[in-house]
C-alpha cells in the first residue's frame, strides 16, 4: 500500500507542476519540499525510461512521450479520487461533491435553477462547475474529472448521452437596432447587415450552420465563450447574437429577443461516467435533471 500511494504522489507531483508550471508552488501544495518533488519528477523518468518534461522559455510543456502517456496518468490519478470518493460514501464520509463538466449557456441558463431546487432538497450537497466546449465535455467526462457532462448532442455526435430537451434559440439585438418587438419572426436574411456576435461552444455551431443552409454569410465581427459576455456585448451595441436565452432577459438588459426564420434548435443531452463509479449523490443529480429538463427554458 505504501509503494502504491508513493508513485500516485508521483504522478500528483506531475500533474500539479504543470497546472502550477512552478515546482516550488506544486510541493508548496503537496506540503513537500521543493527537492523532495523533483526527486520524485526525476525517479518517476527513470521509471518509465524517458523524459516527460522540456522548458521551452519559462514554461514547462510535456515531451512527445510525456503527451503520449499523460492521459493515462490522469486517468489513474481521477480514478484513485473516485475510489476514495466511494470509500468515504461506503463509510458515510463522504464530502457530496458533484463535478459537472458543461457548456457556458447552460451553466448560465440551465444549472442555477436546477442547483437551486436540488440542494433545498439535499442541503449537503456541493458543486464543482467545469465550464468546457461540446469537445473537450467528453473527455472531461470519460477522464474523471467531471462526473457528468451536459451538452450540446448535436455537436457531439458520437457521444453515448441521454436526450433531455430540443432548445431553441433565438436572435438577440441591441435595442437601437429597428426592428419591432411585435416581430412574428426575423428573417436571417436582415441580419447579415449588421455584425455578428458569435458565441462559441465547440466546432459546430447551430446558427452558421442555418446561414450556410441558407445561402447566407453573417459579419461576424467577435467571437466569445461566455454568453453573458455576449450578452454584454450586445447591450453596448457591438452586434446582435443567437443563442438559447430566457424571453424575460430583456426585462433586464438593453435588448431584444426576437425568433427567428427559419427556427433554430438545438438537442441538449447529459452524459455521466459508468454508474458503478459515480457517486450515489450524482447518480441523483442526474435523475432530477432528466426529471426536471422539459421545464427549463
Amino acid at each position: 500500500m505504501i509503494r502504491i500511494r508513493y508513485i500516485m504522489n508521483k504522478y500528483w507531483a506531475l500533474k500539479l507542476v504543470l497546472e502550477q508550471q512552478s515546482i516550488t508552488k506544486a510541493a508548496q501544495i503537496m506540503s513537500y519540499s521543493q527537492p523532495a518533488v523533483s526527486q520524485m519528477l526525476t525517479s518517476l523518468e527513470q521509471e518509465l525510461g524517458f523524459p516527460l518534461l522540456n522548458k521551452q522559455r519559462q514554461t514547462l510543456k510535456l515531451t512527445k512521450e510525456g503527451q503520449a502517456i499523460y492521459p493515462f496518468i490522469v486517468k489513474l490519478i481521477n480514478d484513485q479520487q473516485a475510489l476514495i470518493d466511494k470509500q468515504h460514501e461506503i463509510t458515510n464520509q463522504a464530502n457530496r461533491l458533484i463535478r459537472i463538466a458543461t457548456i457556458p449557456s447552460i451553466s448560465q441558463q440551465w444549472l442555477p435553477e436546477l442547483i437551486s431546487a436540488f440542494q433545498f432538497q439535499n442541503p449537503n450537497v456541493d458543486f464543482s462547475i467545469i465550464q468546457g466546449d461540446n469537445v473537450s465535455i467528453p473527455r472531461l467526462v470519460e477522464n474523471g474529472d467531471a462526473e457528468l457532462g451536459i451538452l450540446n448532442q448535436d455537436a457531439a455526435p458520437d457521444c453515448d448521452c441521454e436526450f433531455l430537451k430540443e432548445q431553441t434559440l433565438r436572435a438577440v439585438l441591441p435595442k437601437s437596432y429597428p426592428f419591432s418587438s411585435d416581430l412574428n419572426a426575423l428573417n436571417l436574411a436582415e441580419l447579415t447587415k449588421y455584425p455578428y456576435i458569435l458565441l462559441e461552444e465547440g466546432l459546430h455551431s447551430e446558427s452558421l450552420s442555418q446561414f450556410k443552409s441558407a445561402g447566407l454569410k453573417p459579419h461576424i465581427k467577435m467571437r466569445l465563450h461566455d454568453s453573458f459576455s455576449t450578452l454584454l456585448m450586445v447591450e453596448q451595441g457591438l452586434g446582435y447574437t443567437i443563442m438559447p436565452v430566457d424571453q424575460a432577459l430583456d426585462d433586464h438588459h438593453q435588448i431584444r429577443i426576437l425568433p427567428t426564420s427559419p427556427i433554430i434548435t438545438r438537442k441538449i443531452g447529459i452524459l455521466s461516467k459508468n454508474e458503478i463509479l459515480m457517486t450515489s449523490a450524482a447518480e441523483k443529480f442526474k435523475k432530477f435533471v432528466k426529471k426536471h429538463a422539459q421545464e427549463l427554458n
